[in-house]
């Protein structure tokens, strides 16, 4: 199955909330044969056919009514975020640092500050990347968007929501050994430096701590999962937005951590950082759900 985008799941919102190609063409602004072509190719990429044509109209199928709830929860957000964008409004000027995590840094940030320019085009966003809780600490960096139970005293901030973890593998890894147990799985795993971590602990307890590979990035892990070299426990959201990688299912007691928007306390009461804070907190907040859903 092909990897839908929001922008073709904005024809099946419309269609099921209108109930006729011609309504939802409307909504949207696009002529009737368009809407028709988008649904068709979301139903083959997806492989199911989400509507029934009647007479009176496009009715939701069953194997569709699921997929409504999760673009409602997407519509929402996108709601939130505009909302957020609109609280900051007055306009945002200079340069700022923001420190983070790759995974973080190249899934989810971009789509964030293309928002945030569009409204701000006069801010300078320098990104600082590191997957190491210290140098996210010491980074001198105004704005801070790091995972954890909790924040370091000497950052002040809010917690986003949560990030669910979920081991993942190759489709062909895991074809190849469907009949293993979780322990005859190949895992990979996260370098010694982060034993401590969440993910760390959640493998020492289940596990073991023997890789034949092993690395401090979630991206380089997913990377090797989908080379087919064993299965990783991944953020849901970095699985899922790997294009060769796949779910393994359910094993139990898989960890989850929370999602920090933070800056230095030294930095709060500084209007330009508070609209930056409230910006980021409310767009990791609105996708948190999303993030956290397995496809």
């Amino acid at each position: 199955m092909h990897r839908i985008r929001w922008d073709d799941l904005q024809y099946v919102h419309a269609v099921a909330d209108q109930g006729s190609l011609s309504a939802a063409s409307r909504v949207l602004g696009v002529n009737h044969a368009t809407v028709l072509r988008r649904i068709a190719l979301l139903e083959a990429a997806s492989e199911v056919k989400l509507f029934d044509r009647r007479n009176d109209g496009y009715r939701l199928r069953p194997e569709g009514r699921a997929l409504l709830a999760s673009l409602k929860l997407m519509d929402h957000a996108s709601a939130r975020i505009r909302r957020s964008l609109t609280s900051t409004s007055k306009g945002i000027e200079g340069t700022f640092r923001l420190a983070t995590t790759d995974a973080i840094a190249c899934l989810l940030l971009p789509g964030y500050l293309a928002a945030l320019r569009e409204v701000h085009p006069n801010i300078n966003i320098e990104i600082a990347v590191s997957n190491d809780p210290i140098d996210l600490s010491l980074s001198g960096a105004e704005i801070l968007i790091r995972p954890g139970t909790e924040l370091p005293p000497e950052l002040s901030g809010a917690k986003a929501g949560s990030v669910e973890f979920r081991a993942f593998g190759a489709s062909g890894y895991l074809e190849r050994n469907r009949d293993l147990t979780i322990s005859e799985h190949k895992w990979l795993g996260v370098a010694p430096d982060f034993a401590k971590s969440t993910v760390g602990e959640w493998q020492l307890s289940s596990v073991g701590t023997r890789f034949e590979f092993s690395a401090d990035s979630f991206l380089m892990l997913a990377a090797l999962a989908a080379q087919g070299l064993g299965l990783a426990l991944l953020p849901a959201f970095v699985g899922q937005k790997t294009d060769q990688l796949v779910p393994f299912g359910t094993i139990g007691g898989e960890p989850e951590t929370g999602i920090w928007v933070a800056t230095h306390k030294d930095f709060r009461q500084q209007p330009n950082i508070e609209a930056l804070l409230g910006f980021f907190t409310s767009a990791l907040a609105a996708d948190t759900k999303q993030l956290n859903v397995i496809t």
